[in-house]
């Protein structure tokens, strides 16, 4: 009775998982395939042991077994028994599921996507930017320019008259 429930559990758990898988991939797809698989492998064991495989009790089966284990039983018993038997099946699909839940957490921490090299790095023969020579020459330029500015204005300024309203002179500086 326990084997055909354990049986009847991972049906219905492998069932649910074929209507995931279904949602997701094509019937072509190898996971689907697999799964199908297993399912009919699940249906060809229950129906070895008596059952239909299907959610539903599993009659002969169970009253082969039971008439094994208690030959006196009587009809409520029998209820007691269909109770037992579905509390036996749920617990199949709940570890069933449980199972799978954590296969696939598994999973999915596996195919977490990581960082793949797709070119190694190669070091360049020569520097490409930025230019020196041009950077040089031209830092080199503008200050010889800046220079040249300033020594001009320098003695532009030193040219102009003293007197000349033009030039501000300060007393405090100009000295005795």
């Amino acid at each position: 009775m326990d084997a055909a429930a354990t049986l009847e559990g991972e049906l219905i758990a492998a069932e649910s998982e074929l209507k995931g898988l279904e949602q997701i991939y094509t019937s072509s797809n190898v996971r689907v395939r697999s799964v199908q698989a297993r399912i009919n492998e699940l249906r060809y064991q229950l129906n070895k042991l008596g059952g239909k495989g299907t959610a539903e009790p599993v009659k002969p089966a169970l009253r082969r077994m039971l008439s094994i284990l208690d030959p006196q039983a009587s009809a409520p018993r029998g209820d007691l028994r269909d109770l037992y038997r579905r509390t036996k099946i749920q617990e199949a699909v709940y570890e069933a599921l449980t199972q799978q839940y954590e296969l696939a957490k598994v999973q999915e921490v596996r195919e977490t996507p990581s960082v793949k090299v797709l070119d190694a790095a190669a070091v360049p023969e020569r520097k490409s930017f930025p230019p020196r020579r041009l950077v040089v020459s031209v830092s080199v330029t503008v200050a010889l320019m800046a220079a040249a500015c300033v020594a001009l204005s320098r003695a532009r300024w030193e040219q102009i008259d003293a007197q000349d309203s033009g030039k501000f002179s300060c007393k405090k500086c100009s000295g005795p």
